[in-house]
């Protein structure tokens, strides 16, 4: 085996490791530095989560759906790369809630359903007299900082009393994090009204403050050929440092800080640095740690599945008002949200078909996912007869599944992976961990991480080598 010290390894081909890859590539090349990048990508694919289907002349995300463009690193990226004129953004009004059988559009300013004005609560039949007359009463509860995470279900209760959260409020963040609000913290999860509220004191003025945050038109974006686009344009800048068919299976500390990564059972490869940009379940395998392995083997996880079906237009009696819909925690169906593809996004506005992008599945409601294709469809279809009064059966179907595919953030996540990171910096430096289970959802915080680990790993490997 050849010495290797000043190579750099990305352990993982999603979203995360492609940007940190990217970065650290532009440092290298920039500062001409003596370091050598590989990405090790365990499947024949990179991309992870995000995942485009091409079906006749159209393009389908099967996995991440959008980029919510209230967050400034996606946008970023895509402007640096020369990809910003192929974006298109999301139309039509934001989803309806489904419950208590009918859909509901909130007619009136909100932020993932939160009211923005007081006046508006007392519209719609959501909620009971008592529901409205509690949620006016805690819009007037001063605020408080933190100094642990709460649970989300008890950071918004707070605020908007209990009928909103449960039959409002929850559906809309459930749709984004597929998560238990009961277990997910709020600071954990790196949500926008926590720091909101503390900057204004109140949260109704923040989001009045910020009219861009709103639910509406234009909050999400992809590519007319989908988000896959994204990921092509960065692996054919770094397709010389990519190694598909590398699964690492261990990571072994060597002396003077070097380390051994098992690749495939069958190949052994010295590096001085490393991100693991991996799905949280492998982080545990990858290091012989015990309080490493303690804390991310007790990290929680939720499979959820996204299945297209296409209808005639005469076959679907209830259209939502909205771009789709969502469901409470609480209603009986196994649908979490449904897209009308059509009234999303302008690229499908001239399909003779009606495409509905389903998603199911959430923290301990991910039984459906293991089901067969067939189980799947007749059991989402049966909720749609209900919900949209769907009179035929689909044209045609797609399913993707993704198994444990959604970390949950506890309470404790913040402490937890801050304990972790410390044991790396003072027991494994060099190794840096990031991505979806780590800091916040979605392709932004994920972009995020890898802004800022690309920065760490190469000052770290400077320091190393003298530089």
């Amino acid at each position: 085996m050849k010495r290797a010290k000043k190579r750099i390894a990305i352990i993982g081909g999603g979203i995360t490791g492609l940007t940190a890859a990217y970065r650290i590539k532009q440092k290298i090349e920039k500062e001409n530095l003596p370091f050598e990048l590989i990405l090790l990508e365990g499947s024949l694919r990179v991309g992870g989560k995000i995942y485009t289907m091409k079906n006749k002349n159209r393009s389908i995300d099967l996995g991440a759906e959008s980029i919510d463009t209230r967050y400034p690193e996606a946008l970023e990226l895509i402007k640096e790369l020369g990809l910003e004129d192929r974006l298109i953004y999301s139309e039509g009004n934001k989803p309806d809630v489904f419950f208590y059988n009918q859909l509901y559009q909130l007619d009136y300013p909100t932020y993932n359903g939160i009211p923005i004005r007081r006046k508006d609560i007392w519209k719609g039949n959501l909620l009971t007299m008592y529901g409205k007359i509690v949620t006016y009463k805690s819009l007037f509860n001063t605020f408080r900082k933190l100094e642990k995470d709460v649970e989300t279900s008890t950071y918004l209760k707070r605020l908007l009393g209990d009928e909103m959260v449960e039959h409002i409020v929850e559906p809309f963040f459930t749709k984004i994090y597929a998560s238990d609000l009961d277990k997910i913290g709020i600071k954990a999860s790196k949500e926008l009204i926590y720091d909101i509220e503390m900057k204004y004191g109140s949260l109704q003025k923040g989001l009045a403050a910020h009219p861009e945050l709103l639910d509406g038109s234009g909050n999400y974006a992809t590519f007319k050929e989908g988000l896959s686009v994204l990921t092509e344009a960065l692996e054919e800048i770094l397709q010389p440092h990519i190694q598909y068919r590398k699964k690492v299976f261990e990571i072994k500390k060597n002396d003077e800080d070097v380390y051994i990564l098992d690749i495939n059972h069958t190949e052994q490869v010295r590096v001085g640095a490393i991100c693991i940009a991996t799905p949280i379940t492998e982080y545990s395998k990858l290091i012989d740690h015990t309080e490493i392995q303690k804390i991310f083997s007790k990290v929680e996880t939720a499979s959820v599945g996204y299945i297209v079906l296409a209808f005639s237009k005469e076959a679907i009696k209830n259209v939502p008002e909205g771009f789709g819909l969502v469901t409470p925690r609480r209603s009986d169906s196994f649908v979490t949200s449904v897209v009308f593809l059509d009234k999303k996004w302008p690229s499908f506005k001239n399909d003779e078909e009606v495409l509905i992008g389903v998603n199911f599945g959430r923290n301990g409601e991910d039984a459906l996912v293991s089901l067969s294709n067939k189980e799947i469809e007749n059991s989402i279809l049966k909720d749609l007869k209900i919900i949209l009064e769907i009179s035929e059966e689909p044209l045609f179907s797609i399913i993707k599944r993704w198994t444990d595919a959604i970390p949950q953030f506890t309470v404790t996540h913040e402490e937890d992976i801050n304990d972790a990171k410390k044991i790396l910096l003072n027991e494994y430096p060099g190794i840096y961990i990031a991505g979806q289970g780590i800091a916040g959802f979605g392709i932004n915080h994920c972009i995020q991480q890898a802004n800022e680990i690309s920065e760490q790993i190469i000052e770290y490997a400077k320091k190393q080598n003298c530089l």
